[in-house]
Parts: structure tokens; sequence; C-alpha cells
């Protein structure tokens, strides 16, 4: 019997899942955020480790038969960090072999990008083209010999074009800019007071730069856009297919990184992808003559990152311990 562990590391949440030789999920589990740049260094690694011990408390056959760990953390980017990350796991499996007699000695343990294991769980290999709209965005491209490039992703101070967290700050100005005449009436006014339970749009400001509006707050409001723009509001199309445009022009940019690119496959992921399909047609009508269209998957029923991140797993230890 061999497993295989993935982890899905972000700055909220952590997924984690097992899988078999055979590439059966054996069990998932969740927990808190992991990334050191969203909370401290050791509180990363302490929920890390203990997601371990919950995945491993399933059964304790999971423990001993580990033949490889792969992490895809989110803000990892530098060799040092990933480094870092491997050693403490590293330190924690070798720790657990005083009470497991039987513990696969040789247990691979991996440290890579978000990208990676997203591929890996929506197109079935860890190489291609991810476009990403949730929160946040980036487009990462990855080469079939494994080099990473990526375009956007620089959060939402610097960056994040065609995320949620843009078309929600988006949203909210365009409320107010509608309230100054300079925008004609929307249908996202109504929508927004009657999310925030106010009555008028100026008192909005008493709710958004408050201590507890936070990215996920301002993300959120990306919904109200996508159902105004779905219900035919000009205000609202406009702004969806501006934020597409944007994004589309950052994967151009990723594209012309690599000769690969303009033929690899492309998977969409994120929320606003699947939820609004004026943003995502817009967005691959804008990389006519770029990119062919014909190779993107827009998969909701992939496996889950953490899932991805097991497979790959897998793939490493399989590829003559040197992937």
């Amino acid at each position: 019997m061999r497993v295989y562990v993935g982890i899905d590391g972000g700055g909220t949440k952590t997924d984690a899942a097992i899988i078999s030789e055979s590439g059966d999920i054996l069990a998932t589990a969740r927990g808190g955020a992991t990334n050191p740049h969203s909370v401290p260094p050791h509180e990363a690694v302490k929920e890390l480790l203990h997601l371990l011990d919950v995945l491993f408390s399933s059964n304790v056959d999971f423990l001993s038969f580990c033949e490889g760990i792969c992490l895809g953390m989110s803000g990892i980017a530098e060799d040092q960090e990933r480094q870092w990350i491997i050693a403490h796991v590293d330190d924690y499996m070798k720790s657990k072999k005083n009470t497991a007699d039987s513990i696969h000695v040789n247990c691979m343990i991996h440290v890579v990008t978000e990208g990676e294991i997203a591929l890996m769980a929506s197109l079935g290999q860890p190489h291609g083209l991810l476009a990403i709209s949730g929160t946040g965005s980036i487009i990462y491209g990855i080469t079939p010999e494994g080099e990473v490039n990526r375009a956007g992703g620089w959060g939402h101070l610097l960056g994040d074009e065609g995320s949620g967290y843009r078309i929600g700050q988006r949203t909210l100005q365009s409320v107010m800019k509608s309230h100054d005449g300079v925008l004609p009436t929307t249908t996202l006014t109504s929508l927004v007071l009657q999310e925030l339970q106010v009555k008028h749009p100026p008192e909005l400001k008493y709710v958004v730069y408050q201590a507890d509006w936070n990215k996920s707050s301002m993300a959120s409001m990306a919904r109200l856009t996508i159902e105004a723009a779905a219900g035919g509001d000009e205000v609202a199309r406009l702004l969806l297919m501006d934020e597409a445009k944007q994004l589309a022009d950052t994967a151009k940019a990723l594209i012309h990184q690599h000769v690969s690119f303009a033929t690899a496959p492309m998977a969409l992921s994120g929320s606003i992808f699947r939820y609004s399909s004026l943003f995502r047609n817009t967005f691959l009508h804008h990389l006519t003559g770029v990119y062919d269209q014909q190779q993107v998957v827009c998969l909701e029923n992939t496996p889950a990152p953490a899932v991805g991140a097991a497979q790959l797993a897998r793939l490493k230890c399989h590829s003559d311990k040197s992937f």
C-alpha cells in the first residue's frame, strides 16, 4: 500500500487530501491559513503540521505508507522559503518514525506553486496555462520542462486586475459615481444598499472604512455586478468587460513569455470565471489572434487543488524520484 498527500495552502484556509496508488481519494481535511505572508510564519507551520496530524489520524496506515507529500503553497516564491517548509515537514515525518515502526523512510516532500496543483487537478498534467480569477487574479504558464512563468498576482494594492476584489471595489465606486451623476442610474445602487443594509449611498463610507471590512468583504461585492450584468445593467456589463480585458492583457503578456504557451491547454479557475459567462467570453475574445481558444478547459467538476497536489506527489515519486 502506498499513499500520497496533497496540500493546498492558502492565506485563509488550507485543504489536504490523501490518495491511493490508483488515485482514489482516501481522506480529506481542512484547516486555517498556512501562508507565512498572511499569518506569522510560526503560526503557519503550526497549522500545517496540525493539519497533517488530522489527516494521518484518520488511518494509522496512512502515516506508515506515505511515499510522497506535495504542498502547493500560495505566497511561496523563493527557494529559501520552499526549503524552510520542506525542513519542517521532513522533521515532522522523522519524528513520527518513533511511533510508527513501518513508516515509509523515503517520503519525498515537494513545495510547488498553487498553479501547478490547480493545473494537475484541471488538466491531469502539471504544465500548461492557468488563469485564476477569484478573490485575487494571476496567470500562470508552466512549460513541459517545469519552468514556472507568471504574470499578475501582485495583490490588491499592486495589481489583481480582473479579480473579485477589483470588481467589488469598482462596484462600490460605480454606486458612488452614479450618485454623483458621473455614471448613469444603475441597478447596482439598489443591490449594494440592500446587501449592506444602508439607505443612501453616502452611508457606504461608514461600512467600508471600518476595521472589519477586509479583502473578502470587498470581493463579495463582485457577485452583485455579475447579477446586475446578467439582468442587462449597462454599467455592470461595461465594468465586467473592462476587467476581463485587463486580465486578458495580462494573459497575453504571459503567453509571449514562452513559445509553447500559444498552443498549450489553458484552465480557467475561480469564481468570476465560473459565475460570469460575460466575463469569461470577453476574456477569451480578447485572446483572439494570440491564443488558440480551442485549448481552453473550463471544468466545474474537476478535483480540488489539494487532490491535484496529491496526484502531483504521486507523479513525482513515479518519475525516478527526480521529476
